[in-house]
């Protein structure tokens, strides 16, 4: 069917079922009003109807009698709403009819009674069937007033997301002209002097900065991988959910009239009042159905003024993102200025130390200032190691799991493009672009990014090694050192040089212990960075085999039609002429080359060499069969 009779044929049935819209009236409950209108119709089959039809008056105690007067040992009629068209469903009509509900189930006797007849059991089905449409309508309800009224408008969210946005592009801003407005106070004005509490500080700053970057770059990643960014996200769910519901109301107005009509043809009262029991959950049910259209029309237009803020909350999670990048790189910057220039500081000490053990003649005045240089030069390896971890350069473990996730990310996408089969030109480009580009970027991540990662782990791991052995062994040496030094020094003096070497000691060890513990979590976080590396080479490498294996079955170009005769005609054209020109190279002795030896070395064997071969295969299926091997043909 062409497109025109499907639209004109959708024209004809919206015009026919009246669409309803978020403006239209509840479909009303069964009233009064509309019982008595039908019982006047001349064509209805009930012969009151058709005697009050002849003359009114004289059939109305008769009709009275037959809708008011239950038979005997039935249920009593349910109890119709008096709200018309249009009226609006109340809590207390819907807490009114649910406790009248309630009341008739419990005195009707259960299913599995023996007192439970077959009409019993029908009207307790019709009104379990009641009881959960009224949950639906408070379900739906709650939906609607949800979807009508949200906890924060998207006006509200817009507003609050502009401010904010403004906010940091007025930092980013300042930044060009005073880099340090983006520093917290403790790293503005450092004393000379740093304390370890004070240093300590910094580091917990800076750790913190690192979670915030982290935080804000999650955010943003899962702002661009957001279903609703991308066609057939969460609008196109909403708005089949919506056609279907819309599908739903339209029929149940079309079987409104056949539930009228059962309970006008009902032969007994027993049968009428099933019919409007009946006739009652189906009005229910249109309702519920109407409520939930309702319902879905508002959050519809709720998630589509919220879809219009996706391109507004990435600005708002990149610029975040570019903030806290750029505060972190101030903060490490800092820190390393800090502990270069306490590194300096404690060699300089430690060479002054090294000067005065070599000048002076006292023992044990030497052996204090070779030790003491030698804590300097300890202590000034720690904080090398503490700045490695605080910084944490590029590489970084943070960088690089977001660049794996990202290329997890483009994988899985590339995935989803064939998974309905559908592939439109601009998809079979990016998977062309994704195929030229994988492998040049892999070859760039193992050559920068993988070595100085190999090279950072290898090198924790030897200095972690080293410092472990130096806790085992730099004890029995620095004790034979003092047995030494005590054997030179009177007995007045080998108990200061004990005291000495005991404070030393106590030093040296905490300074080892430090050093250990910084390259422990060097080591831990260069192997996580390796790994991290390791598997986004692993995602590239899935990504290009993927393609390759699709790759041929990728429509990348328009089909063969009219429009390709010129494009053929032109290159027959330039294939005819470039076989001629070989063809005038080849007869033309002027280009001939000379003949080289190897070449007359070549030509010979391509015509010898395939004799011995052919002997051999002969002989050797001669021999597998147990014949004779044939004689060779005189040549």
């Amino acid at each position: 069917m062409g497109v025109i009779s499907k639209s004109l044929l959708a024209g004809v049935m919206l015009f026919w079922l009246r669409m309803p819209s978020v403006a239209d009236d509840l479909p009303p409950l069964p009233p009064v009003a509309k019982q008595k209108r039908s019982a006047i119709d001349p064509k209805s089959t009930d012969p009151v109807v058709r005697k009050s039809a002849e003359n009114p008056k004289a059939a109305t105690a008769e009709s009275r009698t037959r809708v008011t007067s239950p038979a005997k040992n039935a249920e009593p009629a349910p109890k119709v709403s008096s709200a018309g068209k249009g009226a609006a469903t109340s809590d207390e009509e819907v807490t009114q009819l649910r406790t009248e509900t309630a009341d008739r189930l419990a005195k009707l006797p259960k299913s599995d009674d023996k007192d439970a007849t077959t009409a019993s059991k029908a009207l307790r089905e019709v009104l379990e069937e009641r009881v959960k449409w009224l949950d639906d309508w408070d379900k739906a309800v709650k939906e609607r007033v949800a979807a009508e009224n949200p906890e924060q408008s998207p006006e509200k969210q817009a507003a609050e997301w502009k401010a904010d946005l403004e906010r940091i592009t007025t930092s980013l801003e300042q930044t060009a002209k005073d880099p340090d407005s983006l520093l917290p106070v403790t790293f503005r004005k450092l004393p000379t002097e740093v304390p370890d509490t004070l240093r300590n500080e910094l580091k917990e700053t800076i750790d913190s900065a690192q979670n915030e970057l982290k935080d804000w770059s999650s955010k943003r990643e899962q702002a661009r991988s957001n279903p609703s960014r991308k066609e057939g996200g969460d609008l196109a769910a909403l708005r089949a959910a919506r056609d279907q519901t819309f599908r739903r109301v339209a029929g149940l107005k079309a079987r409104s009239l056949e539930r009228e009509a059962a309970v006008d043809q009902a032969k007994s009262s027993e049968a009428r009042d099933m019919a409007r029991e009946k006739l009652l959950n189906f009005q229910w049910e249109s309702r519920v159905e109407t409520e939930r259209l309702r319902g879905q029309e508002s959050r519809l237009t709720l998630e589509t003024k919220r879809s219009d803020l996706l391109s507004l909350n990435l600005q708002l999670q990149e610029a975040h993102v570019q903030l806290a990048g750029k505060t972190l790189d101030r903060m490490k910057g800092r820190y390393s200025k800090l502990a270069a220039r306490q590194e300096r500081e404690l060699k300089t000490e430690a060479v002054k130390e090294q000067s005065r053990a070599a000048n002076s003649d006292d023992p044990l005045e030497r052996y204090r200032a070779k030790r003491t240089a030698d804590l300097l030069e300890l202590k000034a390896k720690v904080l090398k190691s503490q700045d490695a971890w605080t910084t944490d350069p590029s590489p970084s473990l943070v960088e690089q799991k977001a660049k794996a996730d990202h290329a997890e990310t483009d994988y899985d996408n590339v995935k989803k493009l064939l998974d309905d089969g559908k592939i439109s030109h601009l998809d079979a480009l990016r998977l062309n672009n994704d195929f030229r580009r994988i492998g040049t970027e892999r070859d760039v991540i193992v050559r920068n990014e993988l070595a100085i990662a190999a090279n950072r782990l290898t090198l924790a791991e030897n200095a972690l090694s080293n410092v472990e052995l130096d806790l085992i062994n730099d004890a029995r040496d620095d004790r034979y050192e003092l047995d030494t030094l005590l054997q030179s020094l009177p007995r007045s003096l080998q108990a200061r040089a004990i005291t000495i070497f005991q404070e030393i000691e106590q030093k040296h060890m905490d300074l080892l212990t430090r050093e250990r513990d910084a390259l422990q979590k060097l080591a831990s976080r260069s192997e996580q960075t390796h790994e991290q590396i390791l598997r986004r080479i692993k995602i590239l490498d899935d990504h290009f085999g993927f393609i390759r294996t699709h790759m041929f079955w990728v429509r990348d170009e328009e089909p063969i039609g009219l429009q390709a005769l010129p494009l053929v005609q032109r290159e027959g054209r330039q294939i005819f002429r470039a076989g001629l020109a070989i063809l005038a190279l080849a007869v033309d002795p002027k280009s001939w080359g000379r003949v080289s030896p190897e070449f007359l070395i070549a030509a010979f064997g391509l015509v010898v060499f395939p004799w011995p071969f052919y002997r051999a295969r002969r002989a050797l299926r001669a021999l597998a069969l147990g014949q004779d091997v044939p004689p060779s043909p005189e040549i």
